[in-house]
């Protein structure tokens, strides 16, 4: 499947929150209620720990109130729904709704 052509926006977002951050998309499935249509989307976002560790904990806590800006889409909801810390990263789980414009 081709994930990640509805949520280009959103990564190109996250890339300018968390530069450092590796960043795929797990899944994408369309949403449409009877006044919105958009995308749901599940991001998965790796950071090597050390000192970017504070960073993926910022991240966690300012994520869900963060105003993001993108070209034909409002981010309607966003939430970091996992967060696994190892020795040498940690990688959370973004699970967002887009909505078309």
């Amino acid at each position: 499947m081709n994930y990640g052509v509805k949520s280009n926006g959103l990564l190109h977002a996250l890339r300018q929150m968390a530069p450092y951050a590796e960043l795929s998309v797990t899944g994408e499935r369309q949403w449409h209620s009877i006044t919105f249509s958009g995308v749901q989307v599940c991001i998965a976002m790796t950071l090597s720990t050390g000192k970017h560790a504070a960073n993926a904990n910022r991240l966690v806590h300012d994520l869900p109130e963060h105003e993001f800006v993108l070209n034909g889409q409002m981010v309607a909801d966003i939430a970091v729904i996992d967060c696994v810390t190892t020795a040498h990263q940690s990688r959370l789980m973004i699970d967002a709704l887009l909505l078309d414009d």
